[in-house]
């Protein structure tokens, strides 16, 4: 329950406090994290590392490392803050670009497999598309402490997001495209450690298979999104345009040909914004341990 109850802690100060100085005790208490040489700080200097290129001298990896940490201590701010957003103020916070392609993939009435990453702030996505008034369904794993995953469920769906757990992903996912409706997949982490292997940033990793499975069982397209923060601290929401997966009859080939698809698009907005990306995991293991 000690961790119930920080968590409470947290969100309860970064709702009260005036918002500047919310994101600069979480920037600080980031700063403290990566000071005291934490494993989380080594292994996003290893990501960044890989995405940037060896050439990247240490020093200017440590301070991106440090950035990345204290991006992430303004993100918990911001899903600490949700219940501040609304229909009528949304756009105070965040501006979509590429409307075009979020009404093209559901043009069709078909379902829409939303593809995003650990960048930016997705959950602000998510929130934004329901008050919108769309249909989100998003994929989540549970907490392992069940008041913690309460919490985090309560902060998601308070703006219409259904959460899908993510041991009981398949069938649900199946359900609300069939019903027309949007799941949205983290594509950056093989949580399962059973992916498909692709390059990705110029060396071999895993990729979840959720968004390629789905894609080609289902025929419902894929819309790329992304939720990053702009120098106001304002968000932009960057839809790309939607692919439909092709079957060739070649199972293990055509899912491989659609994580390609998925791992270049990804690369393109970790690129972009290598400082926003909240992967604490190793992205290549066989490289780094």
């Amino acid at each position: 329950m000690l961790k119930y109850f920080l968590y409470q802690l947290i969100h309860f100060t970064a709702f009260w406090v005036p918002i500047r100085f919310a994101y600069w005790l979480g920037e600080r208490i980031a700063d403290v994290h990566y000071l005291l040489g934490g494993k989380s700080g080594r292994i996003i200097e290893d990501n960044l590392r890989q995405v940037l290129g060896e050439e990247i001298d240490q020093k200017e990896i440590e301070r991106k490392a440090r950035k990345t940490l204290q991006n992430f201590g303004k993100y918990v701010v911001d899903f600490s803050r949700f219940r501040r957003i609304s229909k009528k103020n949304l756009e105070k916070f965040i501006t979509v670009e590429g409307m075009e392609n979020l009404e093209e993939a559901f043009f069709s009435g078909r379902g829409v497999i939303g593809l995003t990453a650990h960048l930016g702030n997705w959950e602000l996505g998510g929130a934004a598309l329901a008050l919108l008034g769309y249909p989100v369904n998003a994929v989540a794993l549970p907490h392992a402490q069940a008041p913690v995953n309460r919490l985090f469920v309560k902060q998601r769906t308070r703006k219409g997001v259904k959460v899908i757990p993510l041991g009981a992903a398949a069938r649900r996912c199946y359900q609300a495209l069939r019903r027309g409706e949007m799941v949205a997949l983290l594509g950056d982490w093989d949580i399962s450690s059973q992916g498909i292997e692709v390059p990705f940033f110029g060396k071999l990793t895993t990729m979840p298979r959720g968004p390629a499975t789905l894609a080609l069982k289902t025929g419902c397209s894929i819309l790329p999104g992304f939720t990053v923060r702009q120098r106001d601290n304002r968000f932009k929401l960057f839809f790309e345009k939607p692919f439909v997966a092709e079957r060739t009859g070649d199972k293990e080939s055509d899912l491989e040909t659609v994580s390609r698809k998925v791992a270049e698009v990804l690369e393109k907005y970790i690129a972009l914004y290598p400082e926003q990306w909240f992967m604490f995991h190793r992205m290549w293991p066989e490289e780094n341990e």
